[in-house]
């Protein structure tokens, strides 16, 4: 069994600070990145590569995405298939795993898990974990759709995988598929007025990376967050002020952002947002300093702010 889940409260697992981790890269290492061109995923395969890592990604075709930089192996497979899982894993010493938005994503994940333990490769998971066993039936019970969810995060931390779990706070990258809404003027995602810690991505990609790449970093369960909380109104009024034009939230009108949603999302995906985004228009997610300094002491700098996103976003989108 892996050790029991560590916070960093502001300093490294077992009271290491972050100079004792040597961050070099390691040429041999090769990582198999699951969701490589997706929200999660995507942000670690640069930053793998950045270092000087070899990066694998399991891929139902085998075409080059524009999303996949040069330099990716792209292995042809499928994860629910337990012997495409397998040869994927085969020369890899470490994975990045994130939940794909599909009704089997246990049965998948114990899949993943168990050709990892087989293989003997690495495991760091990006998503959502609650540590303690209470709290997370509490939240099941309040939030019944995460029960897999939170199923996939004890099934992985509990793993012989020396596993790492990165518990990450709302999305700024949720935005991203409402672009076309925010350029015309319409915020849609609803969010408490009392705000949500939003982590930008970009962050816990070269977090992850890190970790991938150093095989003594230690296990346990890390807790990482964005720069502040902002809420729904606040989230449009920036995107206003970084586009110049007028910027409606639209999340106080559950019709609406319910419609919105259905107009830009499908199948499970769209079933996980309504529920995740009812939950977070009724529930503030206050941002949490010892995670902030957890994430300053792993990136070696202060964490992206959401208006730092929205700034790089708004410029990207009208270029």
């Amino acid at each position: 069994m892996a050790p029991n889940s560590v916070s960093l409260a502001g300093v490294l697992p077992c009271g290491l600070a972050r100079a004792d981790f040597d961050w070099k890269v390691q040429m041999a290492f090769t990582t198999l990145v699951i969701g490589s061109t997706g929200t999660v995923g995507g942000t670690v395969v640069p930053e793998v590569l950045a270092r000087g890592g070899k990066v694998r990604a399991l891929v139902r075709r085998k075409v080059r995405d524009q999303q996949l930089p040069d330099g990716v192996e792209l292995h042809v497979g499928d994860l629910t298939d337990e012997r495409s899982v397998r040869e994927a894993l085969e020369g890899v010493q470490a994975a990045f795993y994130v939940s794909p938005h599909v009704e089997q994503e246990v049965e998948i994940a114990e899949t993943f898990v168990a050709a990892c333990e087989a293989a003997g490769v690495r495991l760091v998971f990006g998503g959502f974990h609650i540590v303690d066993p209470a709290a997370r039936a509490a939240f099941t019970q309040m939030v019944p759709s995460y029960e897999g969810k939170l199923k996939v995060g004890e099934i992985i931390s509990e793993s012989d995988t020396n596993p790492v779990v990165l518990d990450l706070t709302n999305f700024a990258q949720n935005d991203e598929p409402f672009r076309e809404d925010i350029l015309a003027g319409v915020y849609p995602m609803p969010l408490h007025h009392d705000g949500a810690n939003r982590i930008d991505l970009r962050d816990s990609g070269e977090i992850a990376a890190k970790i991938l790449l150093d095989s003594k970093f230690p296990a346990g369960w890390i807790g990482l967050s964005g720069a502040e909380a902002v809420n729904g109104q606040q989230s449009a009024d920036l995107w206003a002020e970084e586009l110049g034009r007028p910027v409606r939230y639209l999340g106080d009108d559950t019709e609406a952002w319910h419609a919105a949603f259905a107009k830009r999302l499908t199948g499970h995906k769209l079933t996980d947002w309504i529920s995740s985004f009812e939950f977070l228009s009724r529930q503030p997610i206050p941002t949490d300093q010892a995670r902030v300094e957890a994430t300053t002491e792993l990136l070696g700098r202060a964490p992206r702010s959401y208006r730092d996103y929205v700034r790089d976003m708004a410029k990207q989108w009208q270029a």
